[in-house]
């Protein structure tokens, strides 16, 4: 390892362990540097020659984009769970139809959402996030117009749908449940739950039962939305 190398990384370590962050993010981050020293290495540089920046910048890039990192779930859950309680209505389901909005949710928001959630959990935070910042703000600015359409009653018309379409989003909903309990995503979980939720009705065609099936969801939910205000609250 070069010497600016080395007291680059000794300078993020003193620099993040003043900060109080864990040993294992640390390392982590750590980890990450060293293996892309691969890359200046490869060119016959110092890294911050490769990189183009200070030392200074570098850490402060780190910094930043571990700070998005923690917020990212639950920015991604918060929008989420707004635009589904706001925009899917549930008593089109039985009508077998769906506001224009709601489908533009399903259809566009969402998927981009979901996109962008991976790819800032699976992104290098040694760079830069701009792009990640960028698709983001043009969501935020398109789910507000969808918030706004909806409440003055522009709900880019009401669109007929089989009632197979609800069952595939209730579906979808069961497994962004089951997979966020098991890749430990309560945030995808809360999500699907809420799915589920305004869709039970295209489930299940007794009214009493699906009612039932409703409140049981909804009781799923506010244990998984406690269970993560928890753990995102006690998190160092």
């Amino acid at each position: 390892m070069r010497v600016n190398d080395k007291v680059l990384v000794e300078n993020i370590n003193d620099y993040f362990t003043h900060k109080g962050l864990s040993p294992n993010l640390i390392e982590d981050i750590k980890g990450k540097l060293k293996k892309d020293f691969q890359k200046s290495e490869a060119k016959d540089e110092d890294y911050i020659e490769y990189r183009k920046k200070s030392p200074a910048e570098i850490i402060l890039t780190i910094q930043r984009n571990l700070f998005t990192l923690q917020l990212n779930p639950i920015i991604f859950f918060i929008i989420n769970f707004i635009l589904i309680s706001y925009l899917y209505d549930k008593q089109y389901v039985s009508y077998q139809a769906a506001t224009g909005t709601s489908i533009f949710y399903c259809l566009i928001i969402l998927p981009i959402s979901i996109f962008i959630y991976l790819r800032i959990d699976w992104k290098n935070y040694l760079y830069s996030n701009k792009f990640e910042m960028i698709i983001g703000l043009i969501v935020a600015v398109a789910s507000f117009i969808l918030v706004i359409s909806h409440g003055i009653n522009m709900d880019i018309g009401i669109v007929a749908v089989t009632i197979y379409a609800h069952q595939v989003v209730f579906f979808i909903g069961v497994l962004f449940s089951v997979s966020g309990l098991y890749f430990g995503r309560l945030e995808f979980t809360g999500i699907g739950l809420l799915f589920c939720q305004k869709t039970i009705d295209a489930m299940i065609s007794n009214p009493n039962i699906a009612q039932i099936g409703s409140i049981v969801i909804w009781i799923l939910l506010l244990i998984v939305i406690i269970y993560y205000t928890i753990r995102i609250s006690s998190r160092n």
